[in-house]
């Protein structure tokens, strides 16, 4: 199962996606303002391997929130 991740970075977007291509099968998916790309990486390949990476400030897994029915939002 592939993996989503918000990276914050010190370098332009097109100088990390260059380094990004070091690590077989990662994606640069979008870019996010002030400084941040989504990346996903595939099966196996661990976050430490990302964090390394030249110009990474941050590394925290992209894990979005379940969405509720309007209808049991206000239910206790």
């Amino acid at each position: 199962m592939r993996r989503a991740y918000i990276v914050g970075i010190s370098v332009p977007a097109a100088e990390f996606r260059a380094r990004l291509a070091e690590i077989p099968g990662a994606v640069l998916v979008r870019e996010l303002p002030p400084a941040r790309v989504v990346v996903v990486l595939p099966d196996g390949a661990p976050a430490k391997t990302l964090a390394s990476l030249p110009g990474v400030t941050s590394v925290r897994e992209d894990r979005p929130e379940r969405l509720l029915r309007a209808d049991t939002r206000d239910r206790p």
